[in-house]
């Protein structure tokens, strides 16, 4: 390949990226890691909690401070990585295009295996699709146009779980129809309840082509919901590609006013619809839609949102005020090596719980998952420091980019005085 263009240089990279995307898997662990010891299908039949204080204190935390917040700072990400890489000078004038397009396809090729081989919860799949959109969709939008889209498409879930509601309301007048309705939600619940139990047995105890076919059904069954939970994706995805045409983050210190209203909205409106989210969590019936579906869906969406923006905002003004260096040193390296570090919590969840490993699948608790979400990333930080410190790239990072520029990167650090 002659095109002069490489991936940024350890002296360009913007610290603040690193920091929030390495907050971002932190999250995402805590949110993942307690279902890599279930089958990913048990997310479908809602709260699951067996009345213990241990269990209910476990799952309001992950429900009120993390889940639905940390895929939403990681799409933002993406969505400000897009316009950095589409932003690189090409020699002789060429497009940078094909080069952001051969990137899609090789994250592809990784969420694949990643389904594939390790679990069935991978998000690089959807994120190389929505890329795509990105780029050919949305490249070119104005930057009030983009917002408006973020707005309409983050609103998909909501509107859709109030549509079904209104649907089942209106169905439930004849009373044949709504028995049958019924008859059919609870046919429905015990099929999902007879696979997971399958799928405990074979994750626990079965072959490893077991396991891969097992794993497959559950991305299948899965991709109903494809409506109900990535539209947000795309939509933060929007509001990174807004933010790094702003250059919110790159030129933080002249945007102090604008992250202070966003701390302050994020955290007021973040909490609460966080709290009614948690709350309505342990009422809503994924099988029957109604008034607690409606409630989940569109507080999940508002409290992941306002509450992500302002844990973003919090770290930026953290850093302008220099109080953020224990955070720059403990999550920056994590985020340099963030697609390593997330397919390790697969690898992790493999050894640990799948019958080629301890075989511990389906036997562990809510609050075990919690305690070893933190361990994990506790050794994580320095595995990441120790690595760096040796490598350019984390080890999918450098393969990453050695296939997206068609050349072997260099992997060593050079450590010439």
């Amino acid at each position: 390949m002659n095109s002069a263009v490489s991936p940024v240089k350890q002296v360009n990279r913007i610290v603040l990226l690193d920091t929030l995307r390495g907050f971002a898997i932190f999250g995402i662990l805590m949110v993942n890691f307690p279902i890599m010891f279930q089958p990913v299908t048990s997310v479908l039949l809602g709260s699951q909690s067996d009345g213990s204080i241990l269990y209910n204190i476990s799952e309001w935390f992950i429900k009120f401070f993390f889940e639905g917040k940390f895929y939403v700072i990681f799409s933002m990400l993406f969505g400000y990585g897009f316009w950095l890489f589409m932003n690189k000078k090409v020699d002789g004038g060429k497009s940078i295009t094909p080069i952001f397009k051969r990137r899609l396809l090789f994250l592809f090729l990784f969420g694949a295996l990643h389904v594939v081989l390790l679990w069935a919860g991978d998000i690089l799949v959807y994120y190389t699709l929505f890329g795509f959109i990105l780029l050919l969709l949305f490249r070119r939008v104005s930057d009030r146009g983009l917002i408006k889209w973020a707005i309409w498409i983050g609103a998909i879930p909501g509107v859709l779980a109030l549509l079904s509601a209104m649907m089942l309301e209106l169905a439930s007048v004849n009373p044949d129809v709504s028995t049958e309705i019924k008859v059919g939600f609870a046919e429905r619940l015990a099929f999902l309840e007879g696979f997971n139990q399958k799928a405990i047995e074979m994750y626990s105890s079965g072959s490893f082509a077991e396991i891969i076919s097992i794993r497959l059904t559950e991305y299948r069954m899965l991709l109903p919901g494809l409506l109900f939970f990535y539209p947000v994706v795309l939509s933060m995805f929007l509001v990174g590609f807004w933010a790094a045409r702003r250059g919110l983050v790159s030129n933080y210190t002249n945007n102090i006013p604008f992250f202070r209203r966003v701390f302050w909205w994020g955290l007021v409106i973040g909490v609460a619809t966080s709290m009614l989210y948690t709350i309505s969590f342990k009422h809503a019936n994924p099988f029957i839609p109604g008034v607690w579906e409606t409630i989940n869906a569109v507080s999940h969406t508002l409290g992941g949102v306002f509450l992500g923006l302002c844990y973003v905002s919090a770290i930026i003004l953290l850093h302008a005020n220099g109080r953020a260096g224990a955070l720059i040193k403990l999550f920056a390296p994590v985020g340099r090596m963030a697609l390593t570090n997330y397919i390790i919590h697969s690898i992790i969840a493999v050894i640990l719980f799948h019958s080629i490993g301890f075989g511990l699948f389906g036997k562990i608790e809510l609050w075990h998952g919690v305690l070893l979400s933190f361990l994990i990333f506790a050794l994580q930080i320095p595995f990441s420091i120790l690595w760096l410190r040796y490598f350019r790239f984390g080890p999918l990072e450098w393969l990453w980019r050695s296939l997206t520029y068609l050349k072997v990167q260099s992997f060593k650090q050079d450590r010439r005085p």
